[in-house]
């Protein structure tokens, strides 16, 4: 009996020790998307939940992956930092390194809208000519539309309550009050829960992060939990289609409340859209 026990303890601390050390297992996971609305084929570097983590001293290693997708623009799909504001200066400088060689297009997740100092951190990172975008829209010369939602706290509560209404597209026009009508509408939305709206209000591809993969993933069932607390979410990681429309979910860069990750290992998007 103490020798099964004893094996027990050691099978979970082995579990738990490969589950922290994923976090440092950077993955580029790469996405192709035919579309005849862009001028020229289009490359595209998606970051999401980073939560302020680091790959490398000052995140150089994250950075070196970047330069090696060689991008067009990047999109920063919410939760770069922390609710507390822990990490913002780390945050910053990164985005500075990167506003150095990249156009990028920035729209909040659930943790930035929470910050205590956030009018303060937007403003710096609009100081860097980066494009900050909360339920606003940026035309590029190559086809691409982007538009950053900014949706309140309400959408990311536990969508269990019965009283809790789903996110229709009306809602997601009332958020974004302009949408330019030609061109390949990109739609940085954190939450991924609520694809059907985004499709309906027009986007061609959404780029969304927030669900970390499900922190553990599992064959064939996907990811485990989300953050609100939803078992076997349907938007979990990956590429989606419905109807016309795409999303790709990013794994996400870091974690949270959970330092660990199961069979889940930190995800760099790289999306190219071809000239049809």
């Amino acid at each position: 009996m103490i020798q099964i026990l004893s094996c027990i303890v050691i099978v979970f601390i082995f579990f738990i020790f490969y589950g922290y050390l994923q976090n440092f297992c950077l993955k580029v996971e790469y996405y192709s998307i035919v579309s005849a609305a862009v001028s020229r084929d289009v490359r595209i570097v998606l970051l999401a939940d980073l939560h302020g983590n680091q790959f490398g001293r000052d995140n150089q290693k994250l950075v070196q992956r970047i330069h090696e997708c060689e991008p067009d623009f990047i999109c920063v799909a919410g939760d770069l930092t922390v609710k507390d504001g822990k990490h913002t200066a780390r945050m910053l400088s990164l985005l500075e390194r990167l506003s150095d060689s990249y156009e990028i297009y920035y729209s909040p997740g659930n943790h930035e809208i929470r910050m205590p100092d956030y009018p303060e951190y937007v403003a710096k990172i609009k100081a860097m000519g980066i494009h900050y975008l909360a339920n606003e829209s940026a035309v590029r010369q190559d086809g691409c539309i982007i538009t950053g939602l900014d949706l309140p706290m309400y959408w990311y509560r536990n969508r269990w309550r019965k009283r809790n209404r789903p996110l229709r597209p009306k809602r997601v026009r009332r958020y974004v009050k302009k949408r330019p009508d030609r061109g390949f509408h990109i739609l940085l939305a954190h939450n991924p829960e609520f694809f059907d709206a985004y499709a309906g209000w027009g986007a061609d591809l959404t780029l969304s992060g927030h669900v970390h993969g499900g922190i553990m993933r599992l064959p064939v069932l996907g990811g485990v939990i989300a953050p609100s607390l939803r078992l076997f979410p349907k938007y979990d990681a990956g590429e989606f289609r419905l109807n016309n429309s795409e999303m790709i979910v990013s794994r996400g860069l870091g974690t949270h409340h959970i330092k660990l990750r199961f069979f889940n290992p930190p995800e760099l998007s790289l999306i190219e859209v071809k000239k049809e």
